[in-house]
């Protein structure tokens, strides 16, 4: 994780998220907080594995991710930074952790915004577009090759989305913020 090739203050995020410490609901309260469990997207309890991977949300943006890339999506922490990817060629999942970590960003910031400004996504582009503009970002940090290949995978799975989206009845004028 710390060999990865992204911003330092994103690493420290994957290290909390790894050692379950990220202030989610559950957390603050083990820590005496006095305010509400539920998730802001859901009624279910907040906490790390809900928030990433349970939450009907993170559901979404995973499947979208299952669905392109055809890479199973993990259950957990421990497997998305363990086993998950074991099998597969060292650079092709240092490219996929990268955008796997920006998906997981992008949740805690459209997380965040609903908590903190009661600014809900407009739609589940918009997470998945929040991923892609940041994986697009942090590629600048990696080397030129892989740095093609992440932003080329961000445009298709943008597109895909897009597609998806519009089968299903969605205006294209609604916009998707980041």
């Amino acid at each position: 994780m710390w060999k990865l090739r992204l911003p330092l203050k994103i690493k420290f995020f994957l290290w909390y998220l790894k050692k379950g410490v990220l202030l989610t609901r559950d957390n603050l309260i083990n820590r005496k907080w006095k305010g509400e469990s539920k998730c802001c997207f859901c009624i279910k309890n907040e906490s790390i594995q809900h928030l990433f991977f349970d939450c009907h949300v993170a559901k979404f943006a995973w499947n979208a991710v299952f669905f392109y890339f055809g890479i199973q999506t993990p259950t957990s922490v421990t497997h998305l930074l363990g086993s998950w990817l074991r099998g597969l060629p060292l650079k092709l999942r240092k490219q996929i952790l990268v955008g796997v970590v920006a998906l997981c960003w992008a949740l805690w910031l459209c997380r965040n915004d609903a908590v903190f400004c009661r600014k809900f996504p407009n739609s589940y582009l918009q997470i998945i577009f929040r991923a892609t503009y940041w994986a697009r970002t942090w590629s600048l940090l990696s080397k030129e090759e892989e740095k093609d290949l992440l932003k080329n995978k961000c445009r298709e799975l943008e597109s895909l989305s897009l597609e998806l989206f519009a089968k299903g009845g969605w205006n294209f004028r609604n916009r998707v913020t980041l």
